[in-house]
């Protein structure tokens, strides 16, 4: 069986392969001369996506079902509706669906919104709801950006589903994206006047335990 790493960097993805796990092979970069904040394997297609970012030509979802042979990019990437005063400026992660949704695919950009695509990244919408949130004139960046950069789907709950933000903290929600909640109970934020406030706290990742357990970790 194949093992493959995908390491994203400011140059480009880059691809390392082994039968063995002890002689690898190097490809890349691909996508060369994007910024790669994230990229993943898609267990559903056998489809890599990665998030590529331009500072002059923009941000793009790419994929390729082929290692790297050939890729391609989505029609109609995450955009913020024209009305808002919000405006993309990166890509940040990218997270596959249920395995029941072989099409669906969430997207996480700065500034923090969640995006969803049910056409294997060809289109995207935003999910507003989460953008809506009351609190989020009180959302405040941290030294990467205000960035939602991590999606926790539960697999045990076709509803449920987690996202990370910078600086903001956890937020949850149990009705499929209609409405969302905050979810820093009993996070430390050691920076800040109130120890444990609402929110605030400046989250790195978020990670789903492995196995499938409905356990949540944190950095």
């Amino acid at each position: 069986m194949k093992t493959v790493i995908l390491a994203g960097t400011k140059k480009g993805l880059f691809l390392l392969t082994s039968t063995d796990r002890r002689r690898w092979s190097l490809s890349g970069p691909h996508l060369r001369g994007r910024e790669i904040n994230h990229a993943t394997y898609d267990a559903r297609t056998g489809r890599i996506y990665a998030t590529a970012n331009d500072a002059w030509f923009g941000s793009e979802i790419s994929w390729t079902s082929n290692l790297g042979k050939k890729w391609e990019s989505a029609k109609r990437n995450p955009a913020f509706d024209k009305k808002t005063k919000l405006k993309l400026e990166r890509l940040w992660h990218i997270e596959p669906g249920r395995v029941k949704e072989r099409n669906v695919l969430y997207a996480g950009v700065a500034p923090a919104a969640l995006f969803r695509s049910e056409d294997g990244g060809r289109t995207w919408g935003e999910i507003k709801s989460l953008t809506a949130h009351p609190s989020r004139a009180r959302w405040h960046p941290g030294a990467g950006g205000l960035c939602l950069h991590s999606i926790v789907i539960d697999p045990t709950d076709a509803l449920r589903m987690f996202v990370g933000i910078s600086a903001v903290g956890v937020f949850r929600t149990e009705d499929g994206g209609k409405t969302w909640s905050v979810a820093n109970k009993g996070t430390r934020a050691e920076f800040m006047p109130n120890k444990y406030p609402e929110f605030g706290q400046c989250v790195h990742k978020l990670l789903l335990a492995d196995g499938g357990r409905s356990v949540l970790f944190q950095q």
